[in-house]
């Protein structure tokens, strides 16, 4: 079942390996409407908003424009890594371990008994320790 998984996330590496290249080209021809129809596909969801901004920027530069995709390409340089190193897909999100949701009308309290105020000074400490 694990071996099973593991084949399902390098295919999924790998096809996200084919989209990128499918974005070279485009971007390599200058082909700003493939560009953006590129941009469209749910993978796109995968490409960090840097990356799809810098795509969308060369998109509608003019084509004598002289700009590279230099982050396009570094990302694409390190999915490649990953994929050759044998990685899974990095997820956009980490999961957080939430505290479950408390019951309609309980407070939460800290279980620290030790309460601090709120606004004290280090200096008030001294004064109530020196006067007698």
């Amino acid at each position: 079942m694990a071996e099973r998984a593991r084949r399902g996330r390098s295919r999924t590496l790998s096809g996200l390996l084919e989209y990128l290249s499918e974005i070279e080209r485009a971007v390599l021809a200058r082909d700003s409407m493939r560009i953006t129809a590129l941009l469209r596909k749910r993978t796109a969801t995968h490409l960090p908003r840097e990356i799809r901004e810098e795509l969308l920027l060369i998109a509608r530069a003019p084509r004598e424009s002289l700009r590279a995709p230099v982050q396009f390409l570094r990302f694409q340089h390190r999915m490649t890594q990953l994929s050759l190193a044998g990685e899974p897909l990095p997820t956009a999100q980490t999961e957080l371990r939430l505290e479950p949701p408390s019951p309609a009308g309980t407070i939460r309290r800290n279980n620290d008994h030790h309460r601090r105020v709120a606004a004290a000074e280090a200096d008030d400490d001294e004064r109530s320790d020196a006067s007698p």
